[in-house]
């Protein structure tokens, strides 16, 4: 019986990770078709009038040189914070920069290995009137300007589906972590709050 019961459980979980692989892996494969078509439609012209033919490959070579260079500019102080401050720019813009910045974010902490593990755990956040599902991406200590320190937690709270939602900085003791994993967070988050298991255990 228990089994019965936890298969759909698991099926659940390995739906939600294969999501959380493809959605990078699809974003990036489309982002770099994309990208390749539009250079090998420049690219193409400029060989066949420079060279007095089209030469084979040249836009896939052009697609690697140009994002290989980009990286490398944009990993040099001056080009990184300008990228940084047009980060700022577009998180500015009402309801762009909050979608923009959100799904940065969301997409940086599922697929980059750097912040693979961006959301540590599922938890219940308390909110003034409210307790709402949230994932702990972090912490800190406040040091305060009479000298005291208090621990403070970082929690994103998704407001619509996953991909848009708020970061909130709350006292430890108003996060009350749970034994459910990311994945079954997420699974509660995308079904809107029907698939919590009816008993939840504190942590």
């Amino acid at each position: 019986m228990e089994i019965r019961r936890s298969l759909p459980r698991v099926l659940r979980n390995r739906f939600i990770t294969g999501l959380i692989i493809l959605i990078p892996i699809v974003i990036t494969v489309k982002s770099l078709s994309a990208l390749f078509f539009y250079l090998d439609g420049l690219a193409k012209p400029l060989t066949k009038q420079w060279v007095g033919e089209e030469v084979p490959g040249v836009g896939f070579v052009t697609t690697v040189a140009v994002v290989l260079l980009t990286g490398v500019l944009f990993s040099v102080w001056p080009l990184r914070q300008l990228l940084e401050s047009l980060d700022d720019v577009v998180e500015s813009v009402p309801l762009v920069g909050t979608v923009y910045g959100t799904i940065k974010k969301v997409l940086e902490g599922f697929g980059s290995p750097r912040t693979r593990e961006a959301f540590k755990r599922f938890v219940l956040a308390r909110l003034p009137g409210r307790t709402t599902p949230g994932f702990l991406t972090g912490s800190f200590t406040l040091r305060r300007a009479d000298g005291t320190e208090q621990v403070l937690c970082t929690v994103y709270v998704p407001t619509n589906h996953l991909y848009v939602g708020d970061v909130v900085v709350l006292p430890l003791e108003d996060v009350i972590e749970t034994n459910l994993t990311v994945e079954d967070g997420i699974s509660v988050i995308l079904s809107a709050g029907a698939s919590m298991p009816t008993t939840l255990a504190e942590k």
